[in-house]
């Protein structure tokens, strides 16, 4: 059986990984805030750019750099919003100014505006909000979870969306026959889409067991049951759907950065369990 690239992507998962956990580590530093703050909005800034890229937006001047601009902005205005339940509406202020620009931007440019309007406010909402909504997760401010570590959670949220991406890529290669999309992406199997489900419910149970021996973390049993089901199936929801996306562009990859393919690539699944965890954190 053959997995493509995967020393390639074993040595850049892990060098991210080390720098992503050093960096939380130090996040209730001010100055390291704010570095993990621009940080996200780079990141975002590159989904975008590699969002117009697939979507071809970049064939109106100025579309992307706009889109880019909104979302960058966007994501700080959700990490402002940390320090003062007053600045809770900034984002969404921010994005309704953006989607104004954009519309401006259209008046003298109306051939395919319906399209190009539409790429770009999805493109920024697709990516923007939930890597906004991950800083909310890690600087978390919620009256429903007092006592609760940030960190914590968002270490929760990426350890059980990504051991459901790497059990399903493995146990889908190893074991996998019937196709779960073929259309979308012919790797991916149902017996992977299972283990991959199931993994996401065991990590998030072994998540509850460690809210038993730490403080600043508290997760129930049950909690963690249908949360692991839900990020479980959501997150492989997620990955399918950038694969939509890709499909229809006719790319294999969202960009070309070595070991990793491209931050859309890399970030599929989070962008679609990212919400789950700020919802449940912040309804009460």
């Amino acid at each position: 059986m053959k997995f493509q690239d995967l020393s390639k992507r074993v040595v850049t998962s892990f060098i991210l990984f080390a720098f992503l956990a050093l960096m939380l580590f130090f996040s209730y530093i001010d100055v390291v805030k704010w570095l993990i703050a621009l940080f996200t909005a780079g990141l975002g800034s590159v989904g975008i750019w590699e969002f117009g890229r697939i979507t071809k937006l970049s064939e109106k001047r100025g579309l992307v750099e706009l889109s880019i601009a909104t979302g960058a902005l966007m994501i700080l205005g959700f990490f402002f919003s940390t320090y003062s339940r007053g600045l809770f509406a900034l984002p969404f202020i921010i994005l309704f100014v953006g989607v104004l620009s954009i519309f401006v931007y259209h008046f003298d440019k109306i051939h395919t505006s319906i399209a190009s309007i539409s790429k770009s406010i999805f493109g920024i909402c697709y990516v923007a909000i939930p890597l906004g909504l991950a800083l909310k997760i890690l600087f978390l401010t919620s009256s429903c979870k007092m006592g609760d570590q940030g960190v914590m959670w968002l270490f929760y949220l990426l350890g059980v969306t990504k051991i459901t991406d790497i059990s399903a890529y493995f146990a889908g290669r190893l074991f996998g026959k019937r196709k779960l999309a073929p259309q979308l992406s012919p790797g991916k199997t149902v017996t992977g889409a299972w283990v991959g489900f199931a993994s996401a419910i065991i990590f998030s149970f072994l998540f509850y067991l460690l809210s038993q021996l730490v403080g600043n973390f508290y997760l129930t049993f049950v909690e963690s049951l249908w949360l692991g089901a839900l990020l479980g199936s959501i997150g492989q929801i997620g990955d399918l759907a950038e694969s939509l996306l890709k499909r229809d562009a006719d790319v294999k990859d969202s960009n070309r950065l070595p070991g990793l393919g491209g931050v859309l690539d890399m970030l599929d699944s989070l962008l679609f369990t990212t919400p789950v965890i700020y919802f449940f954190l912040y309804v009460c």
